[in-house]
């Protein structure tokens, strides 16, 4: 990359699209924040009152959040009449994806760590009416039924990864506001790459090499519904990671050139 293509320190920080047109990007992160969640709460409170059943809404929604979690991709995309450096759009990236995986792991995880044990491992493959506040939980567990099944090497991985969420949110904070650059991207890199390694490669393997046995529809049930639903933690996040190690690269030498007057 040529010195022309840095963008000047100033310029690092995220701003909104003054252009004229549609803003894709603004619209396929606000369609994230409504899939994501809202299919979540809407869902959840119809089956508490009664309106429509566990099944099959579960696969309704993990539609809706495997097609929320790609919306990050759009940082990649330029609007009408916008010119943004690959600098540029890897920092949307990583800012965005961070705030996607960050409240991942805050609102979602968490709550599965602390649940697991007394609550979640006695979950069946039907969840019954007294059951209806696990239901979040529960329809990941239909598609991955070792998910549910007593795994302390899963529950250790999802203990740390998931706390490190308040740490990749306060990284998708201070890249918004151009602080502590290079510490919220180590965070990024940190974090990205533990959620590969630890709570997506190990566990993918360990399956494979034990010959499918705690899943209930063996290799074709791991294939279509557990790789599936993990896809994004198996792409988007080691590809989040190397990209923060990259522009951790590039915002070295940006600096290394304002010190020395270039811009």
């Amino acid at each position: 990359m040529s010195t022309s293509t840095l963008p000047p320190l100033d310029q690092w920080v995220a701003r909104p699209y003054d252009g004229s047109g549609v803003n894709l990007r603004r619209s396929a992160y606000i369609s994230s924040a409504v899939l994501i969640p809202g299919s979540f709460f809407v869902a959840w409170t119809l089956i508490a009152l009664g309106v429509i059943n566990p099944m099959p809404a579960d696969k309704y929604v993990s539609v809706c959040l495997f097609t929320g979690y790609w919306m990050a991709l759009f940082a990649f995309v330029d609007n009408a009449g916008e010119r943004r450096t690959l600098t540029q759009k890897w920092h949307e990236f990583i800012m965005v994806w961070l705030i996607t995986s960050g409240c991942a792991q805050v609102m979602w995880e968490i709550p599965v760590v602390y649940m697991k044990i007394p609550f979640l491992y006695e979950l069946g493959s039907e969840l019954q009416r007294d059951e209806w506040m696990f239901w979040p939980w529960w329809l990941y567990s239909v598609a991955d039924t070792r998910y549910m099944r007593p795994h302390d090497g899963q529950l250790a991985h999802e203990m740390m990864l998931s706390h490190f969420g308040f740490l990749e949110l306060l990284a998708a904070y201070w890249l918004s506001r151009g602080r502590h650059y290079k510490k919220a991207l180590g965070i990024a890199v940190l974090a990205n790459w533990g959620a590969f390694y630890g709570n997506t490669s190990v566990i993918y393997i360990s399956e494979i090499l034990g010959d499918f046995k705690y899943i209930e529809d063996g290799a074709l049930g791991f294939w279509l519904k557990f790789v599936g639903l993990n896809l994004q933690w198996s792409t988007v996040s080691p590809a989040a990671a190397i990209g923060a190690l990259w522009l951790l690269g590039q915002r070295s030498r940006a600096e290394a050139l304002a010190g020395r007057g270039e811009r």
